[in-house]
């Protein structure tokens, strides 16, 4: 399949219709999905035929864009259950019912949610929140909870997931201190591609943060870098 042809299927993927603001639900579009799998398959053939997982599934974009590029299984992870219930839609939509699992679980937690024992992927693939967005938790719980670094934590948990190679979206302005990150974590770390990425361009107060949507506010455009990350032996 190629890349114009991808990016014309993902054309079909629902978009969240009620977005939530404190879990930067921002859907990766067409075009970057597209050129994300493409580019993992077509220069590094980490997608067909492997075993995946989708840290932040959303809408189900990357997972679709994977299976349609021929991988083998998906595993998609999201601490929302409207976000699931939309994903499963699209699931339904492209016919991947047998090709892509839903797992409820919030990967803000400190510990890594799932048993790393039972469930590793071949490929990582993920959006991760770019940590723009604080979120409150209650007292009680904030041992347990990330409070910041939110992406950094989510390329952590990956690491602890894959046992070959990560592929991950993160603004071009924090590419030094990733850079340090991969080294700390024994990870070879490669920018495949430095991309634009429009976002929602949110107020800077609103009276109720946790209901407030993203979907129909005006974008603006930042840079992102696309990142493979490999795991070394």
């Amino acid at each position: 399949m190629k890349l114009k042809e991808l990016e014309s299927h993902l054309s079909n993927v629902t978009n969240f219709s009620n977005a939530k603001e404190h879990l930067e639900q921002y859907m990766t579009t067409p075009h970057l999905a597209a050129r994300m799998i493409y580019t993992a398959q077509t220069q590094y053939e980490d997608i067909e035929s492997n075993l995946l997982i989708d840290l932040g599934i959303g809408t189900g974009m990357l997972s679709i864009a994977s299976c349609l590029l021929g991988a083998d299984h998906v595993f998609g992870f999201d601490c929302d259950s409207d976000a699931l219930k939309l994903c499963q839609l699209n699931i339904e939509e492209f016919e991947f019912e047998s090709n892509i699992d839903l797992i409820q679980t919030d990967l803000r937690r400190v510990r890594l949610p799932v048993d790393q024992r039972r469930i590793q992927a071949d490929t990582i693939i993920m959006n991760p929140p770019f940590g723009t967005k604080p979120f409150s938790v209650s007292s009680t719980e904030q041992e347990e909870f990330c409070s910041t670094g939110i992406d950094m934590h989510f390329l952590q948990h990956a690491r602890q997931l894959a046992k070959h190679s990560i592929y991950s979206l993160h603004k071009t302005s924090t590419r030094d201190h990733i850079y340090k990150k991969a080294h700390d974590w024994d990870m070879k770390m490669d920018v495949v591609a430095v991309l634009q990425f429009d976002i929602p361009k949110l107020e800077k107060k609103r009276s109720n943060r946790q209901n407030s949507t993203a979907s129909h506010a005006p974008l603006k455009a930042i840079e992102v870098d696309l990142i493979r990350f490999e795991i070394k032996d």
